[in-house]
């Protein structure tokens, strides 16, 4: 046979042998999931009825490899799927096709189903958790293995997820707890992986055609493109994620991105690097909000840009090597040009050129270059800024000649409208220490005239706008520095404000003041983010201050008054806003008094009248200290209101509700510093907790960051009380206290409901009546609860009963019963005086004696606050008592023993926690009550009050004259 023959039967058969291969393979891929269907139907419906925590519905499934060819494929159609609990009856997942891909081979071979791939096709995905943490997507029954693959039966199925695939998913994600929510549409993801030597190395690709991040109600990201390509590798033993090859585009901004993730027991830290290169500002445009891609379509903007950010950092607990907080950023944008397409004028020859660093509280930022031209005027300047707040090196030059009205046309901004004149002249050189009194040479202008002011939040703007500034330094110290504050005026709805301030010598200000005019902080909060605490109301000035910080009080000239209403204020301090809801501060040199000053704080309500001295001082320097004194009635104080306190979710097994969210004290309550206030106090309710005191009057001190309380008398649960006291926090966790405490006709029965101390003191109040009084030192330290530590408390006083009756009392019951005398049974009890002292959780009760007719009883011994004792009894037989029966008590008051004996053992003291505080700590505490100063009774300061009032403000010193500007060279 010829060559070419051979050559040409070889071919035939080769060709035959393919044709059968393919039909035959053709045949397996019709015939598999016939023969397997049951099979492998029965092995995943049991995998996810084992597997997940709810229940998947559908309407019908199927096998084939023509879904996802080539992989043979099993489908759940019109799928349902539930969320867990709380949220059972939401939907967590719908989708058209929920498919599973079957590794043939293995299934062939050892009959077992192996799933190595899942697809979601054309799928609704809700994802939420509430403030209490709770979430609907934890639908995997939890086991305790850390296992990547799940092996439900010996010959069952096994699910190792090498491929992911979702196509068109609409998904939903809502974080209640930290506010943040993400929208997005349109969402295909595709990822392949796998598991070697402990790492998980993950591919994917995920394209969004629109997604919306909201974080405290601010859109970010809204309705943006995303496209993702990244390689993550997870370290299962270590607990680590590194990010590796990824980018990340949205829109036409595409940002690369590696670093690092490790996981601890109590935290996670990460250290990643962004970069963009040869990007253009263009691109970041197409990346903001979506008024902004739409700006840009009206504006030719041109110019280059290149971006690295680092972000190392960490949260929670993670060790000490970890601990790192640093930011880096270096940005370059150069032949920058904008214009939008109505302006006669573009800004151009943009060029930025920035680096900047954050580490800990340390801050290093360079701005090499910043420059652009502007209707042929050029801004140009440089900053270097080196150091801690409180201490910084700053070198700045910046020169600029504005047209506002220019630069606003020019840009066109969709949430902005501004004008004026801007001509600015800086020049800083030098080191800021207030704590050494460091100030940088200086000499700089800052002048805008005809300013306007529009934003998209309030439809009234900010008129005719005037700021003239000037700030001079010929040296680096305090004292030869100047402030010339010539002109802060506006016009905001129809209400002008106009101002000028003076200050030269920072060390010792003197000060030349004025401000008339209205200011509505409800509307102006709503055009710009003010840096101040208060965030609505209205304030209503006409000021003249004149003088020295440290002259002779009697040469200020101080004048005008301040009027407020519905002033709301904000401070770290305190949980809750404080209003001011009306009130009027009048000046009159060193004073300034108020009246009529109704304040709200929650469901606290006071009124204030009175006056400070100092407040300049207090302002304007970092060591002043504002005196005053203070008539103060309230109808109502919750002080646990003042308390700091978090939002906590209760444990699976309490009795409560879990859905609802608790609020428990976190942190003792702060005092403010630099403050020396006196306050004459008028109380109607005073509550703490389950203590309600009545009628509680008294002086209140405010110094040293410490409270103090002296003569005051309260109401309290039917009796009298005479109470002084000291209360000062060392930290955000701990609190000192001392406090003396004289009370008559004290009712036993409410008092031991009402006072949580009680309780611990006198625990057999459980089940007495009466009436007694109480006369006691007691001194410790509070814990973040704003509870006492036991350990810590040490105590001494006096309590007298009368015509005390027990009934059900444990105690006196037992001794009854092992004496054989039925008379010490619910005894009645006309007199006792026990004297006691406490300290390290331990009281001890000295010898007292006590009549249960005809018994005359001796008592001694120490019980503990948590309920241990140690008591030795005499009952002195009658008639006169002078042959006894010795009694001993020891053990727990739930559990305890009565026996005849004549010793008894001594109970053990607590040791004192590290941080525990001497007996010194707590005298040198009680002996800033003496320090503290007098202040003026309720009559002075109204007398006081009236009298400032009633000046005739026309009387007195002319305002200030016009402050002449400084001319720079």
């Amino acid at each position: 046979m010829s060559k070419p023959n051979k050559i040409k039967n070889s071919f035939i058969k080769l060709l035959k042998w393919t044709l059968y291969i393919i039909l035959f393979l053709i045949l397996c891929m019709f015939a598999i999931p016939s023969i397997f269907n049951d099979a492998i139907a029965n092995e995943i419906k049991k995998g996810l009825n084992d597997n997940l925590e709810t229940e998947l519905q559908f309407d019908d499934s199927e096998i084939s490899f023509f879904n996802h060819f080539p992989s043979l494929t099993f489908s759940f159609k019109e799928v349902n799927l539930a969320g867990t609990t709380p949220f059972e009856k939401d939907t967590l997942i719908t989708a058209k096709e929920l498919g599973f891909g079957i590794n043939v081979f293995k299934l062939i071979f050892s009959n077992r189903v192996f799933i190595n791939e899942t697809y979601l096709t054309n799928c609704n995905i809700q994802l939420i958790k509430n403030k209490l943490g709770e979430n609907n997507y934890s639908i995997f029954t939890a086991t305790d293995t850390t296992e990547t693959t799940i092996d439900t039966t010996t010959n069952g199925i096994r699910l190792n997820l090498k491929h992911i695939n979702i196509e068109n998913a609409t998904l939903n994600y809502k974080d209640e707890e930290t506010g943040i929510s993400v929208t997005s549409k349109g969402l295909y993801y595709n990822g392949r992986g796998g598991l070697k030597n402990g790492k998980i190395k993950l591919g994917s690709k995920l394209e969004i055609e629109s997604v919306n991040v909201t974080f405290n109600h601010i859109d970010y990201l809204k309705g943006k493109k995303l496209k993702a390509k990244s390689l993550t590798i997870y370290d299962t033993k270590n607990l680590s994620i590194e990010l590796d090859e990824n980018t990340i585009a949205l829109n036409d901004l595409e940002v690369n991105f590696h670093g690092k993730l490790d996981v601890f027991d109590e935290g996670v830290s990460y250290d990643l690097l962004f970069n963009t290169e040869d990007g253009t500002i263009q691109d970041v445009i197409s990346a903001l909000p979506p008024e902004y891609a739409t700006w840009s379509n009206d504006v030719a903007i041109q110019g280059d840009l290149d971006a690295n950010l680092q972000l190392t950092g960490y949260s929670g607990t993670v060790p000490a090597e970890s601990a790192i907080d640093r930011t880096n950023l270096e940005l370059k944008i150069y032949d920058g040009n904008i214009k939008h397409k109505e302006a006669k004028q573009a800004i151009e020859n943009l060029f930025i050129d920035l680096k900047g660093s954050l580490k800990n509280d340390y801050f290093d930022i360079n701005v090499e270059k910043l420059e652009f031209k502007l209707d042929k005027q050029i801004t140009s300047g440089q900053m270097i800024a080196r150091g801690k707040t409180d201490s910084l090196y700053i070198k700045s030059k910046i020169n600029t000649i504005l047209d506002l009205s220019t630069l606003n046309q020019s840009l066109s901004l969709p949430d902005f409208n501004f004008k004026g004149k801007l001509i600015s002249n800086i020049s800083v050189d030098g080191i800021y220490e207030p704590k050494t009194s460091k100030f940088p040479k200086t000499n700089s202008s800052f002048k805008l005239t005809d300013g306007f002011l529009q934003t998209s939040q309030y439809p009234e703007p900010i008129k005719n706008i005037e700021i003239d500034a000037v700030v001079q330094n010929s040296r680096t110290n305090y004292d030869s520095a100047i402030l010339k504050l010539n002109a802060f005026n506006f016009n905001f709805l129809n209400n002008n404000f106009k101002s000028t301030g003076f200050f030269e010598n920072f060390d010792n200000p003197e000060y030349k003041i004025t401000a008339k005019g209205a200011i509505d902080f409800t509307t102006l909060n709503q055009v710009i983010a003010l840096p101040i605490s208060i965030k609505k109301g209205t304030i209503n000035a006409d000021v003249n201050l004149k003088g020295q910080i440290q002259k002779s009080l009697t040469e200020n000239t101080n004048t005008g008054t301040l009027e407020v209403k519905d002033i709301e204020l904000t401070t770290a301090l305190l949980q809750f806003p404080v209003l001011i809801k009306e009130g009027q501060f009048s000046f009159l040199n060193n004073k300034m008094a108020f009246s009529k000053l109704s304040i709200n704080h929650q469901s606290s309500d006071a009124t204030m009248n009175g006056y400070f001295q100092n407040y300049l001082d207090y302002a304007l320097m970092s060591d002043g200290i504002l005196l005053g004194d203070i008539n103060l009635k309230a109808n109502k104080i919750d002080i646990t209101e003042f308390f700091p306190k978090e939002q906590v979710q209760p444990s699976l097994d309490s009795i409560v509700d879990t859905k609802t969210v608790h609020n428990v004290v976190n942190g003792v309550m702060q005092v403010p510093e630099k403050i020396d206030l006196t306050l004459q106090t008028q109380i109607d309710s005073l509550k703490y907790n389950l203590l309600n005191i009545t009628k509680l009057s008294g002086t209140l001190a405010v110094k040293n960051k410490t409270l103090f309380l002296k003569n005051s008398t309260l109401n309290l649960v039917d009796g009298t009380a005479e109470l002084e006291g000291v209360y000062q926090p060392v930290n955000a966790k701990e609190a000192l206290f001392t406090m003396n405490f004289k009370a008559e006709d004290f009712n036993i029965e409410k008092g031991y409901n009402s006072v949580a101390i009680f309780k611990e003191l006198a625990p057999a109040a459980a089940q007495a009546s009466g009436v007694v009084s109480i006369n006691y030192v007691l001194s410790g330290a509070l814990n973040e609860e704003m509870l006492p530590i036991f350990n810590e408390l040490k105590g001494k006083g006096t309590l007298k009963a009368h015509s005390i009756k027990f009934d059900g009392y444990k105690l006196m019951g037992k001794v009854s019963e092992k004496s054989g005398f039925k008379t010490l049974n619910n005894p009645d009890v006309s007199e006792i005086t026990i004297n006691s002292e406490l300290q390290n959780n331990v009281l001890t009760l000295e010898r007292f004696k006590f009549k249960v007719r005809p018994f005359k009883l001796r008592a001694e011994g120490q019980t503990t606050l948590d309920g241990e004792m140690s008591l030795k009894l005499r009952i002195g037989l009658p008639p006169f008592g002078l042959i006894g029966i010795p009694v001993v008590v020891e053990g727990n008051s739930d559990d305890f023993d009565v026996k005849v004996g004549t010793k008894s053992k001594d109970l053990d003291f607590l040791d004192a926690t590290e941080n525990s505080y001497s007996d010194e700590d707590l005298i040198r505490m009680n002996m800033l009550k003496d320090s503290i100063r007098e202040g003026m009774t309720i009559d002075e300061i109204n007398i006081m009050q009236q009298k400032i009032e009633s000046i005739k403000l026309d009387s007195l010193p002319l305002p200030i004259q016009a402050i002449d500007s400084l001319n720079l060279n």
